[in-house]
Order: C-alpha cells, then structure tokens, then sequence
C-alpha cells in the first residue's frame, strides 16, 4: 500500500497486524509477546506517535534485549519494581501492567514501576487496554521507567476514538523507509510459493484476507 514518491506510506491493521507479528518474531520476540506487542505498536501508529519507526530503529536493541527476563527487585505494599532488562514496552509493558491489576485491591491502587526498559513513550497504550478491560489504570513516563497505576482515574476519550476509527478505515501513516524495513522482517517469516506449497494450502501470499476472497 506504498504511495509511489512519497515520503509517507499507508499501513492498514491487517498490514500491521501480520507484519509486524513476523518482524517482531524475526527480532526473536517470542510467539504469543509478539503478538501482544503489535497492539501497541497499532494503537501508537493510530494516535500519530511513531511506534513502526521506533521499532525500525532500534531494531538491534531489540534483538538483544529478547534474551533478557524481567526481574523482581523491590515488593513493597501496594508498589512493586520490576527491572525489564533493557526489553522494550512492546514486550515488558503487558507482565508490568497485568502485575499490576493482579496486585490491585478495591479502594487501594496499586503501583508497578518497571525500570530499565525502552520506548517509554510507547507506554500510552496501557490506559487504553485498561478502558477495555474496564479497569481505572494511568501511566507515568519518565526515561527508561513506567509508572503504572492501577484504580485510579482514566477518563475516556473521544480524541482516541476519532483517531482509531480514522486509522481503520484509511490506514497508519509511516515513514516509507520505515515501512519498507517492516514489511520485509515480516516477509522473512513466510513461506516460499510453489504450486506444490499452493496445492497443499502451505504458502502465504501477500493478499489481505478480503483481496483474497475478491480473487475466489
């Protein structure tokens, strides 16, 4: 869905959904986190904050970082510290702030400070997920540290709804040698076509599912 001498390319969720769980994978983010991950990294896209090109960049740093698990360093009443190990939001952020809405009990917030990780700035999504599961949670960003509050206030937005809806319906910007890198980690996880392959239902084309069903 490139846009031919631009540069800005249009991702659609499905584009960023499939690529981005094989480039994640590619990194060597295991499956299942990074399938998780790429929700953040739809969610930043969608509100304009540069998630797909802060992969990109860092992409070495991630790879590293996969071997990495995160660490209990402090448990204290109501606020625990988790060392990350220098993994990034996308793969930390979810055990953080799942800890702290297990941790969380009626009338007494609960607090995770999750230290050493990267792309804090990514960390805004986490509230989001929390209005899903229907649970008062806030983020605190500072360097290389995410606060996360549970049973606190998080009003709704209808910015964020506006956002979302015009995301699905037209697509994330990215920029193009951004997008170019994604689409092709997330290309290295599919298999080769061959009529064989093709018979035995084994390959995967570059086709969304509703191109696909055009084609049928």
């Amino acid at each position: 869905m490139s846009e031919p001498d631009c540069k800005i390319t249009r991702l659609s969720e499905w584009e960023v959904r499939v690529h981005g769980s094989g480039a994640l994978r590619v990194m060597g983010v295991p499956f299942g986190v990074a399938e998780s991950a790429v929700r953040v990294l739809w969610w930043n896209q969608a509100m304009q904050v540069p998630a797909i090109e802060w992969l990109m960049a860092n992409e070495e740093a991630v790879r590293l970082a996969t071997a990495s698990t995160l660490r209990l360093v402090d448990n204290a009443d109501q606020s625990i510290t988790v060392d990350a190990g220098g993994q990034p939001i996308l793969t930390a952020g979810f055990a953080a702030f799942d800890v702290a809405c297990a941790e969380a009990r009626t009338g007494l917030p609960s607090t995770v400070h999750l230290v050493n990780t990267t792309g804090a700035e990514l960390a805004n999504y986490f509230p989001a997920l929390g209005r899903q599961r229907e649970i008062d949670s806030a983020v605190r960003i500072e360097p290389a540290t995410v606060t996360f509050s549970v049973g606190g206030g998080s009003a709704s937005s209808t910015e964020e709804a506006a956002f979302l809806e015009d995301a699905f319906r037209r697509g994330v910007e990215v920029e193009s040698t951004a997008a170019a890198k994604f689409l092709d980690r997330g290309h290295q996880l599919w298999v080769p076509t061959s009529e064989r392959s093709r018979s035995q239902g084994s390959s995967i084309t570059d086709l969304s599912p509703q191109h696909a069903m055009e084609q049928r």
